[in-house]
């Protein structure tokens, strides 16, 4: 199996790039658990000048690998030839998921240098978000770009956090949902670019994506919260004996105590606003008005099941009619301490309500948005990342094409530099 193709333009950093990929090969090999010798990524090296015919091999990869890892930079976009490898594996997603009714995670741009601007067929995919947190306070909330992670030292912690992440990433469109071989090999040069005005004999221009309506966006995430205050977990219906993990609400719930001291509604708000969406925090009772707002303005919705909550009835019933819809829109995960001591020893009784309440959901095959038994904070934290891009690549495909107002303008976001 080749597990990624990596699309980048060739230029002064060539060497970054190749240390880059050595690194992410070898993080996904051991998440694979393959040898040495195992095929893992694609990286093309040589120099092919205009004029040439592009190797076998290229086409081949990028025919079969599993994700798509684009380095985005201003001379990325500005490359012919890396806007025909993104149009090539877009179109083999866009087939896959036409056939099977459901969106891949496999089309992964990473800022490698940020750009200004975008061309409009990037701008409806969400990039891998890379950590800021070493850059000195006068740069907060810059973005850098990996290249920075690599050439400064201070980052190295930084820079393999991100490349554990995107190895994730990678590993979960491989097994999850994966994509088939492409049955006919294209022509290279013959494919346009995903980022250029195309050129017809008679010297009219047909945009690369006709940009006269507004694409769905996913900027939002609605945190549904189903976990028992202190005071319910102590009733005889949840019957917790252990109060530290509960309080006033269910946002106050924090499963992860003590290697997480802190709600995880506040973690996971962290971490969606590190994929630059806005979190908004709210109970299980407005779980139906949270998705109806979703769908309408094309927005996510996760579900974050405390499992000793589906002892409780309302609670219950809430979820098991969530179960029960055809379409399941919204992700579910149900966080496990490892180190919760009364969990574990109830986890067979806590095991059989999950799965009265999500019957449906629990059988679904390939279900990368239904994460069950999180048992680290690291896990949970790796995972939302995981559920995030699949959730906002899924509103994006099934979303509602929203036309600007009149009197608008239908001009393309700008992203700030360095």
């Amino acid at each position: 199996m080749l597990y990624f193709f990596l699309s980048y333009a060739r230029g002064s950093d060539d060497v970054y790039v190749h240390q880059f990929f050595q690194d992410l090969c070898e993080e996904v090999r051991l998440m694979a658990g393959l040898d040495q010798d195992a095929e893992i990524g694609f990286l093309d090296n040589r120099n092919i000048q205009p004029g040439d015919i592009w190797p076998e091999t290229l086409v081949d990869a990028l025919s079969r690998c599993q994700s798509f890892l684009a380095l985005c930079s201003p001379a990325y976009f500005l490359s012919e030839p890396c806007g025909r490898e993104w149009a090539i594996f877009a179109e083999r997603a866009r087939r896959h998921r036409r056939h099977v009714g459901t969106s891949g995670s496999g089309l992964i741009p990473l800022r490698w240098l940020p750009p200004r601007t975008m061309p409009t067929a990037v701008q409806v995919v969400q990039y891998v978000q890379e950590p800021q947190r070493q850059n000195p306070p006068h740069e907060s909330g810059r973005e850098r770009g990996i290249r920075q992670l690599l050439r400064i030292q201070r980052n190295r912690d930084d820079y393999l956090e991100f490349v554990t992440t995107v190895a994730e990433l990678v590993m979960d469109a491989a097994t999850n949902n994966p994509l088939p071989a492409a049955a006919d090999r294209v022509q290279f040069e013959m494919v346009p670019s995903a980022f250029h005005d195309q050129v017809s004999l008679n010297g009219s221009r047909t945009p690369a994506i006709e940009p006269s309506e507004l694409l769905p966006r996913s900027d939002k995430v609605y945190f549904v919260m189903s976990a028992p205050t202190a005071a319910q977990a102590a009733t005889p219906e949840v019957g917790r004996r252990d109060p530290r993990f509960y309080g006033e609400s269910a946002r106050a719930w924090s499963p992860y105590r003590p290697a997480l001291d802190q709600p995880l509604a506040d973690y996971a708000t962290r971490i969606a606003g590190a994929r630059s969406l806005d979190a908004q925090i709210t109970e299980v009772g407005e779980l139906d008005q949270c998705i109806d707002k979703a769908e309408r303005d094309n927005q996510i919705v996760v579900l974050l099941v405390d499992p000793w909550s589906t002892r409780l009835a309302r609670n219950h019933d809430i979820l098991h009619r969530y179960d029960e819809r055809e379409d399941h829109p919204a992700a579910v995960m149900i966080p496990w301490n490892r180190d919760d001591a009364e969990t574990q020893a109830k986890a067979s009784e806590l095991t059989s309500a999950v799965n009265r309440t999500f019957p449906r959901n629990v059988r679904r095959p390939h279900n990368t948005t239904f994460r069950q038994s999180v048992l680290t904070h690291e896990t949970f934290g790796s995972d939302l990342h995981v559920v995030l891009e699949e959730s906002r690549n899924r509103a994006i495909a099934n979303g509602r094409i929203r036309r600007p107002l009149p009197g608008t303008s239908g001009s393309r976001p700008i992203l700030e530099g360095p």
